[in-house]
């Protein structure tokens, strides 16, 4: 290879060629002991490292082909939570950890190749390219503690399910690499190999732990479990369900299963993880399970003759759950084989092996994990024979699951913007097997109502294709791509197959299948551009328009129509007019939507406003008078369409005529059987057509001005887009009523049918409204869901005209009546729920009577009484399902009665009023009734108690029932079940106590990271989302704050203008995203409690990382950045000192330890000494010549000029006035040449013996001074010769004086030191001159300075020498020394070793003599002693100035 052109990119390039995992699963402690082998093939020679994904693990080992290697390892766990030290205010440093990770900008496992590592290579034959051996990695790991990826069930304390554990799949990266060291990218397939070691039973997986675990700490904490001794106290679990065998199930194919010979209580397992055709597979579709599951074969369920047709090709399936559910598996997935044998049938061969499993687990947070040839679902799917409620739901999740081998698992996204490829394409065809396993009405209904959802929801959202960037953020954001996937592909097979009339979009994902089979598909990913390509191959046509406003343009349209009939050209004009939703609307901002929308926004996401029409063919579908539907298409092109429709029936309504003859027909008891050529039977809704029924049902028909109108118009009615080939809203304007109801009897497309209703449920109530829909309930030939719909929509039609008021409360009881009382009685029939459709309209009836107003909007006295009566007679003996969800509608169907608006009327009656406070007595009594009998007799899921949470949350919201959080609080606890704590928390909300109660506050969000249950933490984040979403947009309930305050007299006190146009105001603001944040900012920043526990939350070890990002999202809401930390120090404690043991041998003990003793207040600390200067002088200065020893003559000296120049530390001198000198302190003369500086470098003291400082050079010590001696005058004549020395290292040495001779005369003795003696050989020091010889200073007034506290001493450093005029009353001979001033803090001065003082020493300082000099260096003193004064630089204050020998060691310390 070309080293030259060489990549640096290529020095951490490679591919991985396979994997294989070891796993050692213990329960108890919670433990996974890992160790995989990855082999890598470099893409180059010059690989330099390897970079892997790893996270939570703590590896412990790294083997490079055998050899050991180095590593390095940044966790993003480690630093998952805030610094003990920071506050809430600096979040903004984790969010940026955190960032950075998510984008992949830290690395997280790195293994530098050693210097000397060649990678081996090799010369492929008959080619000159020269390619590297692969290379295997061996990495060994542990696991203990788990905030992601793997979840632990029945382990913990209390918890008595059975013990089993699993991986938490997700469909995107950052999963795997939390339980083994992976390239965990998205886009790297990998042929696994895995083995799996774990209990035999379940005895053993509660027994005591291996020596080698029995240590190991789960989050930072040791585990003290309970069933560590084998007793297994906390378990309820029986001997016989100890002893359960627990099985492995994981993806792949089981390959092998032993005991393992060493310890007899673990078992290994062993799989192979990779497609029938190689390839690989993703590392987060590796899936595991371990536990005590019972097996069941679903493959009983598929039919011989397919089991004969498919032979070998038929997949086998098999389903596990815990012991005690399998009825319930089985009831919950039967319809599993057929779906796998139907998805065979359509699209390709299953590729990922010869099974598909499913496993049901506790506490997963998502409804299925998809992972190779197995889906982990969570057991919350699954539902007993007895109920109906979760049919529908169950079915399409779990063939979904089906399909997601197929797209999902097989087939990914090559970008997270591709994601809706493979959540449309997954969804389409659950949603194209469905239509065949339930039938077309419920496909059509169910597509109806997804629409409906689907325009509710999107309101400022963004396109298809960039909402892969932001699913994470919200789970509402995957049900919306799911919703919108789904209804572009279902538009675009509409459109295909009407163009091409065979190939839509199912030939389309076989297509794609067959490319992935045929390995034409790379690495199996599909893009958005390839999937547009692919369609237009299949369907043979342009979508480039398609894509552009469907895929890659957020919003949808809005149509209206207005049609009108010209009879002179016999045509249709249709007027189409177009406006865009667009991402920004006139919606109000919801609660449930603002932390979406906030997310969204702090991601930098931006609504487009500026959105272009839709446009696209358009089929128009008219009825004309005959009753045949005659189709057109017209092609949107613009915001506004004028079409002109051919009319094809000669105008006149034919079939009116027929149906009046009818109705006469059959009031005169005639067979109008024999006259089909002329009689019109309509097959829907014609029902109480004889005089007798309608009188007793008060059916009410159209009036003569009404038939009029029918009989001139020219059709019977319109529909726009009526095989959803668009998504939008669309209405039809100037179509009466009449026709709609002729669409609902006459269209069986059950959606025309909802259309219909919808539009008559905007309308206002009458009489006619209320009897066809009341037909539309009774006729059995409806969909249920059409039936259902009719009997809500009942609940509204009040009519004040007619004989009956309430028309609809008549028609809704009397069909209930009808249908489920005992003839001719009052009392119910037994409940008979074998019937589904029948059963939902038994539901819907009492829903849609509980939602009856009056025309004071208060609930009839008769509509309570009849639903009292029927929870208090419900009967379910001989029913062979349950009605537990029945008598759950049936209770809030009473709260619903019960929660009336205040009556305007202010007349008192006291019999209504008796009446109702015994009903309420009675409604109240019913649900508390149930919600008693559930904590005996189990509901299904507890349906009895939730509803009942509803109903008081609902009564205490109207001031029924008095307000006890406590009983929401006690629900809310660990030890109930999952949705019954959900449901307390919801009330919670409702109730406003998130907002207004700081306890409540704080234990919800100890909730989010200390429940073990990740399902919990899941929804509880939702729901504490949707508590500030009412917060923001002020729908938050305060009950201790009412608008409206009672008087004495009664009347109502409303507040005053201005405070009712603030809240509008203030109203108004908050439905915007941008002012609900700022009313946020403002309510949530106040709170104090909110904040301490957000910032408890992100301190607390062993969070997820979901809930980290979810608590740092809501910190960018409110909280103020601030970049700052507080520091805490603790108060210092006294040390005390005690003695060991007897001193032997010389030898003493000492033990100092800290006291209990507190010092609270801070001691003044001395200023540091500052760093020594260096620096070069090039003129000379006068200096001070200090001097340590006696002196010598100047002839023995050189002079300053031969000595070499040098970079010096300058160090001041103080100096005292010749009147006030210090006893026996020599008098020196300053000389022109000896004021020149003499700089050389200064060598390190030596440590030396001490020596007790004296006036001779011979060490003989001096005699005593007296205390005071008349100073002599300077003489003026006298030099003095530059003296020979070698000073210490950072100490400038200045010529000295030459000291005339003088009498010697007594001085002071000092303090003995230590004085280390120079390096260099000794020099002899000038000797000073008589006192004569030296000028007298001029004298200046010296400011007056006050005696300094002991404990302020200072020894002041400066940065140059002064020179110092000094004078002595006597001459003598000194030791050599040197004398230095020096500026010290206390505790350097502490560090000198002292000498014990003389006795003949007064130790009291001497008295002021009353004269002062002001010397050169600004310095002033006044005498008290020889050996201490007061010295004063102007602007400063006083200091003291202590005089004391001083040995080298010492002195080198002190100017360190």
């Amino acid at each position: 290879m070309d080293d030259g052109g060489e990549d640096p990119a290529l020095a951490s390039a490679f591919t991985v060629d396979s994997q294989r995992l070891e796993l050692d699963f213990s329960f108890c402690p919670r433990l996974l002991k890992g160790k995989t082998q990855i082999t890598i093939q470099p893409q180059s020679p010059k690989l330099k490292e390897i970079h892997l994904s790893c996270r939570q693990l703590k590896p412990s080992r790294v083997r490079l082909l055998g050899r050991n290697v180095h590593l390095e390892y940044h966790d993003q766990y480690d630093h998952l939570g805030l610094p003990p030290q920071h506050t809430i205010h600096q979040y903004h440093f984790l969010r940026n950890r955190v960032g950075r990770h998510e984008i992949g900008i830290e690395e997280e496992l790195k293994i530098p190749l050693p210097p000397d590592f060649k990678i081996p290579t090799r010369r492929m034959q008959g080619s000159q390219e020269v390619v590297c051996d692969p290379l295997v990695v061996e990495i060994e790991y542990k696991l203990d503690d788990f905030r992601d990826g793997l979840h632990f069930v029945g382990t913990g304390e209390g918890d008595s399910r059975f013990p089993h554990v699993y991986t938490r799949n997700t469909g995107f990266p950052g999963f795997a690499s939390s339980l083994f060291p992976c390239v965990d990218d998205g886009n790297t397939r990998i042929p696994f190999e895995l083995s799996v070691r774990y209990p035999r039973t379940v005895a053993d997986a509660l027994g005591k732990g291996s020596a080698s675990a029995s240590g190991s700490q789960t989050n930072g904490v040791h585990k003290a479990d309970s069933v560590l001794d084998g007793s297994n106290d906390d378990n309820d679990l029986t001997e016989e369900e100890r002893a359960l065998e627990m099985r492995a199930v994981c993806s792949g194919e089981l390959t092998d299963t032993i005991v393992d010979p060493k310890d007899p209580t673990r078992t290994t397992s062993s799989f192979r993880i990779d497609p029938i055709t190689g390839g690989g597979i993703l590392p987060q579709h590796v899936g595991i399970t371990i536990g005590p599951f019972q097996e069941v074969d679903l493959s009983k369920f598929r039919t011989e003759s397919e089991g004969d047709r498919l032979q070998d090709q038929a997949v086998r399936v098999h389903a596990f759950c815990l012991p005690g559910r399998e009825d319930e598996l089985s009831n919950s997935a039967m319809m599993i084989p057929r779906t796998l044998d139907s998805f065979v049938d359509c699209y390709q061969t299953y590729r990922l092996g010869k099974s598909y499993e499913l496993v049901f687990v506790d506490d997963l947070p998502y409804d299925t994990a998809h992972t190779m040839a197995l889906t982990i679902c969570s057991s919350r799917l699954l539902y007993p024979e007895t109920v109906w409620e979760p049919l529908e739901h169950t079915t399409r999740t779990l063939v979904h699951a089906v399909a997601s081998q197929w797209i999902g698992v097989d087939v990914i996204a090559q970008e997270f913007r591709d994601h809706w490829i493979i959540a449309g394409a997954s969804w389409f065809m659950t949603e194209f097997y469905l239509r065949d396993l339930l039938g077309r009405n419920d496909h059509r209904f169910r597509q109806k109502a997804s629409m409906d959802k689907l325009l509710q929801l999107d309101v400022r959202r963004p396109s298809l294709y960039e909402l892969g960037r932001y699913i994470h953020l919200d789970p509402g954001a995957q049900e919306f791509m799911d919703l919108k996937a789904l209804a572009v592909l279902s538009i675009l097979h509409n459109r295909l197959v009407k163009t091409s009339g065979k190939n839509g979009v199912d030939r389309c994902l076989y297509r794609l299948l067959l490319n992935r089979a045929g390995g034409s598909l790379n690495n199996g990913a599909i893009s958005t551009d390839a999937f547009l390509s692919l369609c237009e191959k299949v369907g043979h046509q342009k979508l480039d328009g398609f894509f552009k406003q469907w895929v890659y343009q957020a919003g949808y349209p809005i149509f209206e129509c207005h049609p009108t009939f010209n009879k002179k050209r016999q045509t249709v004009n249709l007027v189409i007019r177009q406006s865009q939703s667009g991402p920004i609307n006139d919606e109000p901002l919801r609660s449930i939507d603002f932390m979406r929308e906030a997310k969204e926004r702090s991601r930098s996401f931006q609504p487009n406003s500026d959105l272009p029409a839709f446009v696209g063919p358009m089929t128009i579908r008219i009825h004309e008078a005959d009753g045949t539907p005659y189709e057109h298409i017209i092609e949107i092109n613009s915001s506004q369409v004028r079409a002109e429709i051919p009319y094809n029936t000669k105008y006149k309504r034919i079939k009116r005529n027929k149906l009046n003859k009818e109705r006469q027909a059959q009031a005169q008891g005639a067979d109008a059987s024999g006259e089909q050529d002329e009689v019109t039977i309509y097959s829907l809704g014609d029902l109480f057509l004889n005089s007798e029924e309608a009188e007793e049902w008060k059916i009410q028909d159209w009036s003569t001005e009404d038939e009029q109108k029918m009989e001139n118009e020219a059709y019977e009615y319109i529909r726009v887009d009526a095989d959803f080939e668009w998504l939008a809203k669309i209405s039809i304007t100037d179509m009466p009523s009449y026709m709609f109801v002729s669409q609902l009897q006459q269209d069986k497309d059950v959606v025309a049918q909802a259309e219909s209703i919808q539009y008559l449920a905007k309308k206002q109530g009458h009489g006619i409204i209320s009897s066809f829909l009341v037909k539309t309930l009774m006729d059995p030939r409806y969909f249920h869901g059409i039936r259902t719909m009719a009997a809500e929509v009942l609940a509204n039609q009040l009519h004040m005209d007619g004989p009956v008021e309430l028309i609809g409360l008549y028609h809704l009881k009397k069909a209930f009546q009808t249908l489920f009382f005992v003839s001719n009685t009052d009392m119910t029939r037994p409940n008979d729920f074998s019937d589904r459709a029948l059963y939902n309209v038994q539901c819907a009836i009492p829903r849609a009577i509980a939602k009856v107003k009056g025309r004071d909007r208060r609930t009839p006295a008769e509509v309570k009484q009849f639903l009292l009566d029927i929870i208090r007679h419900n009967d379910n003996r001989g029913n062979d399902f349950s009605d537990d969800c029945y008598l759950a509608t049936l209770m809030r169907g009473l709260a619903d009665c019960l929660a009336d608006p205040p009556s305007d009327d202010n007349s008192i009656n006291f019999t209504e009023q008796a009446a109702e406070v015994d009903f309420r007595k009675k409604a109240m009594g019913e649900i508390d009734r149930h919600k008693r009998l559930d904590e005996w007799i189990p509901s299904y899921n507890n349906v009895f108690t939730t509803t009942a949470l509803e109903c008081d949350t609902r009564l205490m919201m109207n001031r029924l029932k008095p307000l006890k959080i406590s009983e929401f609080l006690f629900y809310s606890q660990t030890g109930n079940a999952e949705n019954v704590r959900l449901k307390a928390w919801e009330c919670l909300v409702r109730l406003g106590a998130f907002c207004t109660k700081d306890n409540i506050t704080k234990f919800m969000i100890h909730e989010l990271y200390a429940d073990p249950s990740p399902y919990f933490r899941t929804q509880l984040l939702r729901i504490m989302g949707i508590a500030i979403g009412q917060i923001a947009v002020g729908d938050a309930v305060i009950l201790n704050e009412l608008r409206k305050r009672e008087t004495d007299d009664g009347l109502l006190v409303l507040g005053n203008e201005h405070d009712e146009g603030q809240i509008r105001k203030d109203k108004q603001d908050r439905a915007k995203l941008d002012g609900a944040l700022r009313a946020l900012r403002v309510d949530l920043g106040k709170n104090l409690a909110f904040k301490e526990a957000l910032e408890e939350a992100l301190k607390a070890n062993g969070s997820s990382l979901q809930v980290v990002s979810e608590l740092l999202d809501i910190c960018d809401m409110f909280v103020e950045q601030i970049n700052k930390m507080i520091v805490s120090l603790k108060y210092p404690r006294y040390w005390n000192v005690a003695r060991v043991d007897p001193p032997r041998a010389g030898k003493l003990r000492m033990r100092f330890y800290r006291g209990e003793k507190i010092r609270t207040k801070m001691l003044r600390r001395p200023k540091p000494v500052p760093a020594a200067v260096v620096e070069e002088v090039t003129k000379p200065v006068p200096k001070i010549a200090i001097k340590f020893g006696a002196g010598k003559s100047a002839a023995d000296s050189p002079t300053a000029d031969a000595r070499p120049p040098s970079l010096k530390t300058s160090l001041p001198t103080q100096s005292r006035p010749a009147s006030e000198s210090a006893p026996g302190t020599p008098a020196r003369v300053t000389t022109p040449a000896a004021s020149q500086d003499i700089k050389r470098p200064l060598p390190l003291p030596e440590v030396r013996s001490s020596a007790t400082f004296t006036g001779t050079p011979n060490g003989s010590k001096a005699s005593t001074p007296a205390r005071s001696v008349q100073a002599q005058a300077p003489s003026p004549a006298s030099t003095q010769v530059p003296e020979t020395s070698t000073p210490m290292e950072g100490v400038e040495l200045t010529s000295a004086p030459t000291p005339a001779p003088a009498p010697a005369r007594p001085r002071p003795l000092p303090v003995k030191l230590s004085i280390p003696a120079p390096v260099s050989n000794p020099s002899p020091t000038a000797i000073p001159a008589p006192a004569s010889a030296r000028p007298t200073p001029t004298p200046t007034p010296t400011p007056t300075t006050d005696t300094p506290k002991p404990q302020k001493l200072k020894l002041k450093t400066k940065n140059s020498l002064k020179h110092v005029k000094s004078s002595s009353s006597s001459q003598f001979k000194e030791k050599k020394s040197k004398r230095i001033i020096l500026r010290l803090p206390p505790g350097k001065l502490a560090m000198i070793k002292k000498r014990k003082a003389q006795t003949d020493i007064d130790p009291r300082p001497a008295k002021r003599t009353g004269g002062e000099s002001q010397f050169t260096n600004g310095y002033t003193s006044t005498a008290k002693s020889g050996l201490v004064t007061v010295v004063k630089k102007d602007g400063e204050r006083p200091r003291l100035m202590v005089k004391m020998k001083v040995g080298s060691a010492n002195l080198s310390r002190l100017i360190r």
